[in-house]
């Protein structure tokens, strides 16, 4: 029977009459006193307890603060509130103070208002507020069944409209997913070892058998790990696949599936494979996809399913259950999306290029996000797909109004065969397409010597006033030799390719703004580079004009504040005039005496690394160019010790990426 809260209202404002000389207004120990009454409420008998506050009482307001109903199995209480206002509530008798158990700071007014209760439960023996917290317990617990029958109705009449598995899913990944081995006896100095492969179950013989090298199974062409009987031990193997299934005609269901292969003393391995967890994926009419959860738990009044993401212990700790990412089953594609947005979805081209797990809810969100998606994959750009998919973060955009494939990408046409054989991804396309909009003649060869050599960045400012052919001719004969030049503390002076082009960028700058004749080729292509870069730098390090010093003042009073840091005895400093930047340089011994133009025109940023046991004298010289840190010398171009390292890092991290940052530099 459930109560009538209307009904029951008629019965809640019960006056306590109590003399002021009654005990009960006195015992500290007391603060609530009860009295009872049995009532017929709509032809049922009901328990009321009225529960007066004690402080109130005293002072002459016998009004109850709750008022109890307790029924044959339901309960609820009327709680009034320091308004007068009064509120129902559904906690039980022991839940209503800010102590717990509430029945320990009540009294009852005589020994009949108990009587009432034990007589109503039919129980003498025991107390009647424990009594009546007993029921209460009982009727909270049958509450919570109900509410969880409820919703797990609701998951089951969601789970309706799924398929069953394919019936060959585990042969599928026993065949395509788990790991195969080749089983054998070893004996010292047998040539042939014969033994039992895991795939395909036969007995054959394999030359040069040795414990856990790969090897082709002679019978059924997988590729399989050797292990020798007598130090294989126990072999685990555990595995991920994701089945596509249409659940209506906006929505797919995505089916986690959990393969679990044991080893022990057999060459046949124990089998668990279960379903893990379900993604319902909906097109949304505005736009998009919305992707309802559920997973596989233990338990349960009708089903073990739950909604929701997968709880787990820590977000930074893998956790196997939870990874949604797997191999995908194509055997059921495309006719499980049929009729579907998704008909046309490549899942099965894409999958079958790279034979790797994958996530499949973000790929899918991909397709009816960006028109070009498909196109890109059956042209073979499968990296550029990669990353509209999977990153947030793409270096230059697609022109998706195309039908083309070089005008999608922004390239020629005569490139697009190079192109797909790279498949490069967004920061390659980039590059190449700004090579496109120069029309440099050798800009493939270009690319893939960037490529080869790890070059990322200063080689369009190069190409200003020189050939790719002569660029990448020049950058090998000096990189031959200057590759194994150190500096006097005995580091290399350019570790790598990429140092080799940013001094040569610097270089070319340098001499613009002494207005050399850039087309002279003893100015372009000077003998050593090294040499020509560091006697032009001490010259640009003696100038430093009016202007400059204003506009360099200003520069960094804008960023006054905001690139302070210290951590484990170092700190940063801003150079307060153009001279310590220039006496920086010639005390380290570098070239950062020629950057005094480049920040005075906001092109970069120089600011000094120091030991703050002696600030004064200098350590390291930092370059921050949009918002990237760019270089960090030390004593002739020294690379940084792991510890400057670590300070950069947590700098990086903590100041340089911030958002007032991200603005400023």
């Amino acid at each position: 029977m459930k109560l009538d809260k209307r009904k029951c209202r008629k019965y809640a404002d019960q006056e306590l009459k109590i003399p002021k000389s009654n005990g009960l207004l006195y015992a500290e120990q007391i603060k609530y006193i009860i009295r009872t009454a049995v009532k017929v409420i709509d032809h049922h008998r009901v328990l009321v307890l009225y529960v007066y506050p004690q402080e109130e009482a005293v002072e002459g307001d016998f009004r109850p603060k709750f008022t109890v109903f307790q029924g044959k199995d339901d309960f609820v209480t009327l709680a009034r509130k320091e308004d007068g206002t009064a509120v129902w509530r559904v906690s039980a008798f022991d839940d209503l103070g800010a102590g717990w158990p509430f029945r320990k700071e009540c009294a009852f007014f005589t020994p009949k208002d108990e009587e009432r209760i034990q007589g109503f439960f039919r129980e003498k023996e025991k107390k009647g507020l424990y009594l009546l917290a007993r029921v209460q317990s009982g009727i909270q617990q049958q509450r919570r069944m109900e509410r969880q029958r409820r919703k797990e109705q609701e998951i089951l009449a969601r789970m309706e409209a799924l398929p069953p598995l394919p019936q060959d899913i585990g042969e599928w990944l026993h065949y395509n997913v788990m790991p195969a081995y080749f089983f054998y006896d070893y004996k010292k100095g047998r040539k042939m070892a014969k033994g039992t492969c895991s795939s395909c179950g036969k007995e054959v013989e394999i030359a040069g058998a040795r414990h856990n090298r790969q090897a082709a199974c002679p019978g059924c062409g997988r590729e399989v790990t050797m292990k020798a009987r007598g130090r294989r031990g126990c072999l685990h193997d555990r595995k991920t696949c994701q089945v596509l299934q249409k659940t209506g005609p906006d929505e797919v269901a995505i089916r986690i599936v959990k393969c679990y292969y044991t080893y022990k003393t057999d060459d046949i391995p124990e089998k668990m494979i279960c379903e893990n967890a379900r993604l319902f994926v909906k097109k949304q009419d505005a736009g998009g996809i919305r992707c309802e959860t559920y997973y596989k738990s233990y338990g349960g009044l009708l089903t073990s399913w739950r909604h929701g993401v997968r709880p787990v212990f820590s977000y930074w700790q893998y956790n196997f259950e939870a990874d949604r990412c797997g191999h995908v089953y194509c055997g059921n594609l495309p006719g499980e999306l049929a009729g579907t947005p998704w008909q046309y979805c490549p899942v099965k081209a894409y999958y079958g290029h790279y034979l790797e797990e994958m996530e499949l809810e973000p790929f899918l969100s991909a397709y009816l996000e960006h028109p070009k998606f498909e196109h890109l994959i059956k042209t073979g750009f499968f990296s550029l797909a990669t990353g509209l998919a999977y990153s947030r973060y793409q270096s230059c955009e697609l022109d998706q109004t195309q039908d083309r494939t070089h005008r999608l990408l922004g390239v020629m046409a005569e490139d697009v065969p190079f192109l797909r054989h790279l498949d490069p991804d967004f920061a390659v396309l980039g590059t190449f397409r700004e090579y496109c909009r120069l029309n440099l003649k050798d800009r493939q060869k270009l690319l893939l010597w960037q490529m080869g050599n790890k070059v990322e960045r200063d080689v369009l400012k190069i190409l200003a006033h020189i050939t790719p052919h002569r660029l990448m001719r020049y950058m090998d004969s000096q990189y031959s030799f200057l590759s194994l030049r150190k500096t006097k503390s005995g580091a290399l002076r350019y570790p790598s390719m990429q140092a080799l082009v940013s001094e040569y960028r610097d270089y070319l700058e340098m001499c613009v703004k002494q207005k050399y004749d850039m087309r002279n080729s003893f100015v372009l292509y000077p003998k050593d580079l090294q040499k020509s870069h560091d006697k032009i730098a001490h010259r640009i390090r003696m100038k430093a004009d009016a202007k400059v010093r204003r506009d360099f003042k200003k520069a960094y009073h804008d960023i006054a504040g905001q690139m302070d840091f210290e951590m484990d005895g170092m700190k940063i400093l801003y150079p307060a005039t153009p001279d310590e930047i220039i006496s920086e340089g010639n005390t380290l011994h570098h070239c950062v005496g020629g950057y005094v133009d480049r920040v005075a025109r906001k092109e970069c940023v120089i600011l000094f690394l120091r030991q703050c046991a002696d600030e004064s004298k200098s350590f390291y010289t930092i370059e921050v160019r949009e918002r990237e840190v760019v270089q960090v010398r030390g004593m002739k171009n020294d690379p940084p010790t792991p510890k400057v390292k670590k300070f950069m890092e947590q700098w990086k991290k903590r100041v340089l990426a911030a958002t007032a940052m991200q603005q400023a530099a």
